[in-house]
């Protein structure tokens, strides 16, 4: 690896679509299993997944097809229009906030650059002074990435890696990585996170879906043997955010991972070695999902926890 009071637990929040960006936004509250906090210690995980859908900066990388999104390119992506992106981006994260709380972790999904971040948190005082980044740097063609903004005060890093993915076979697999960073949370538990965005439909979802399930695979050799060792009484947690291209019931998440939606009246008496699919409570006048394609609402968009972290 590299080195480098909240709302009532089991909450989500589904924030309505932003002008001129596509929704791909969770958040909830989690709920530490156990952890009996001094009274300084917040007992709450505020943690939010967010495509921010095609973040790029104006600077040409040779290394990338980043032509589209140059000032000349077929999208016109001029500072003016770069600026303005980040400031969407900006007001999502700032409407996140739930009283005098923020969210202390948020998975973000379609970044270019380490440049996107530090600009975006450039933009508000609160967001440089409170959080930091860490972002992957894949194989995609495009150059989208994933990232993770981590509160300090909330989250220790201890370590971080990217994960990439290996080819199928003689195909190549220009896709992104797996970020997994580790840390501590004040109660002193330790928190793995893994953020994530899974091999597109592009071509197909029956012949693209064997890439999105060795993704998945990926991700589930990582968890296993943190959920043993949860299982086995360790103060270890699980949180995984991000845009998955498929369901909730499809393969990656159901079959491989093994993920069971929450909240489950079998929750209680489930083994610790388990990973859980958080459903939304939708609120009224809410839309039934996180992205909206044709209009059809779906949740390609997933928070995922381990019983340890959901109490």
């Amino acid at each position: 690896m590299n080195d480098t009071t909240a709302p009532a637990p089991h909450t989500f929040h589904l924030l309505r679509r932003p002008s001129a960006l596509r929704l791909s936004l969770l958040l909830l509250a989690l709920l530490l299993g156990g952890a009996k906090a001094a009274a300084q210690e917040r007992a709450e995980l505020w943690v939010m997944s967010y495509n921010v859908e095609n973040l790029f900066d104006t600077e040409d990388d040779p290394s990338k097809a980043d032509e589209d999104f140059l000032p000349e390119g077929s999208y016109h992506w001029t500072k003016t229009r770069y600026r303005s992106k980040l400031m969407q981006v900006a007001t999502v994260l700032s409407s996140a906030r739930e009283g005098l709380y923020s969210p202390d972790l948020i998975g973000l999904v379609e970044v270019e650059s380490a440049r996107c971040l530090e600009d975006l948190l450039r933009l508000q005082t609160r967001l440089s002074e409170e959080y930091s980044y860490l972002i992957t740097e894949g194989a995609d063609r495009r150059g989208i990435d994933v990232a993770l903004l981590y509160r300090r005060s909330a989250f220790q890093l201890l370590g971080w890696e990217q994960i990439d993915l290996q080819p199928l076979g003689s195909e190549p697999l220009a896709t992104r990585p797996l970020l997994h960073a580790l840390g501590t949370l004040p109660s002193g538990d330790s928190l793995h996170i893994f953020v994530c965005h899974l091999p597109s439909r592009r071509g197909g979802a029956r012949h693209s879906q064997p890439y999105r399930d060795h993704a998945a695979s990926l991700l589930d050799a990582r968890c296993q043997p943190l959920l043993q060792q949860a299982a086995e009484g360790a103060r270890c947690h699980i949180l995984i955010l991000g845009d998955f291209n498929g369901t909730p019931d499809e393969d990656p998440t159901r079959r491989i991972l093994g993920a069971q939606p929450y909240p489950s009246d079998a929750v209680v008496q489930a083994s610790p070695a388990r990973l859980y699919y958080l459903q939304p409570r939708q609120g009224e006048g809410e839309p039934p999902g996180s992205y909206c394609y044709q209009g059809i609402w779906s949740y390609l968009d997933q928070i995922l926890a381990s019983a340890s972290l959901l109490g």
